[in-house]
């Protein structure tokens, strides 16, 4: 058995694309395989303080805006300690006569216990199983301890997809009921009020068609950059009504070495229909408006500089999303439940400062200070700060 380094995911940290972000493996031969066990153990300290909604207990084990109140009963300075991110993963790769194969699987330990967060196989380009969806890219993303990572960005999640890679090419049919579009339509109704609204379950919901996804990804000196589009139908279909549109993406992320010891990187990301697609983006993909379908656009983008200070890196990065809920208001969509109570975000935005320090390779202490806020479409707005420590020991 030996050790030696490779590249694994920590959040938004440990990124294949991240060179500064290594972790290690165990990697050992079984027959003619090779097989590499890695993950971390991670300890999150996070300390809130702010407009924070009763009974959250603070942001949540990473930043949630639905837990920010607008106005009436807020509580603040919340402590929380956790190790969920904490994750164990396995690849494997055998060669064949037309070239190697590699099976990777990998979890973590939010939401309750063991959760797949990967399970796919990859040979000749061809790569089948739940991964990254393919309109995802770390090029543009500034390095955070908060598992949320820079909003207003491509969806960080894994989706369910059968994708094609030649070169820096890579197109993929994506599952339309995962993790990605499964949550970003609602078709529904509010039982309780009799009213039209966004807010209920997708009881008339229909998914007749993959999701197609396009990237290009490549780079030259000392920049990277990538590429992506999504094309998707949003449709519904009651059994006596059904209508259908189309929705859509793109985005653009880069990231250039201004010195050996300054990266900038940045991301545009926007769309009608996007959804989910777009990283916490608080509109779902489309409404029904009796027996009509209409989508929602939304746009964000982040920014950030990382500079090695000292022993380690310091990151600052902004980020914001905007969904235009207008014609949904003028359509009568019910958005708010008034003064105190819920209501639909318009922007939200997220700041990061942190500082890294890796003692070893193997190990990453780091402390980081993030605001996020969010404002409401009927004008009402909250904040919250939080305060992070994480220690990450990797193998």
């Amino acid at each position: 058995m030996k050790f030696h380094k490779t590249y694994t995911n920590t959040g938004l940290l440990f990124s294949a694309l991240i060179l500064s972000a290594q972790a290690s493996a165990v990697d050992f031969k079984a027959g003619e395989t090779a097989v590499s066990l890695y993950g971390y153990a991670k300890l999150d300290i996070l300390y809130d303080v702010g407009d924070i909604s009763p009974g959250t207990n603070g942001l949540g084990e990473f930043v949630k805006f639905n837990n920010i109140a607008l106005d009436g009963p807020t509580t603040s300075g919340h402590t929380d300690l956790h190790a969920n991110e904490s994750r164990l993963g396995v690849r494997t790769r055998t060669p064949t006569d037309r070239g190697d194969l590699v099976v990777n699987i990998e979890g973590d330990f939010f939401f309750g216990g063991f959760r797949m967060r990967q399970a796919y196989g990859a040979w000749n380009g061809i790569t089948a199983g739940q991964t990254w969806t393919n309109f995802h890219t770390f090029a543009g993303t500034t390095p955070t301890l908060d598992f949320t990572g820079p909003i207003g960005r491509d969806a960080t999640l894994r989706q369910t997809q059968l994708r094609y890679s030649w070169k820096n090419l890579h197109v993929a049919l994506e599952d339309p009921s995962g993790v990605v579009s499964g949550t970003s339509f609602d078709g529904g109704y509010r039982a309780e009020t009799g009213g039209r609204s966004i807010a209920g379950a997708d009881v008339d919901r229909k998914d007749s068609l993959p999701d197609l996804t396009l990237r290009y990804e490549s780079g030259f000196d000392n920049v990277k950059y990538s590429t992506a589009a999504v094309l998707r139908e949003v449709a519904f279909d009651d059994g006596d009504i059904d209508d259908s549109v189309i929705g859509w993406g793109a985005f653009l992320a880069g990231s250039v070495d201004v010195t050996p010891s300054t990266t900038l990187r940045g991301q545009v990301t926007g769309g009608d229909g996007l959804g989910a697609y777009m990283k916490l983006n608080p509109a779902p993909a489309g409404y029904r408006v009796g027996n009509n379908l209409e989508t929602i656009f939304s746009w964000g983008g982040t920014l950030g500089i990382s500079q090695d200070v000292g022993p380690g890196t310091l990151n600052l990065a902004y980020s914001y999303v905007d969904a235009d809920w207008d014609d949904a208001l003028e359509d009568g969509v019910i958005l708010s439940n008034g003064p105190g109570g819920t209501a639909f975000d318009s922007e939200r935005q997220l700041i990061h400062l942190n500082y890294m320090w890796k003692p070893t390779p193997k190990l990453t202490y780091g402390v980081e200070v993030s605001q996020a806020s969010r404002s409401a479409v009927d004008d009402r707005d909250g904040d919250v700060t939080r305060v992070q420590g994480s220690a990450i020991y990797a193998f």
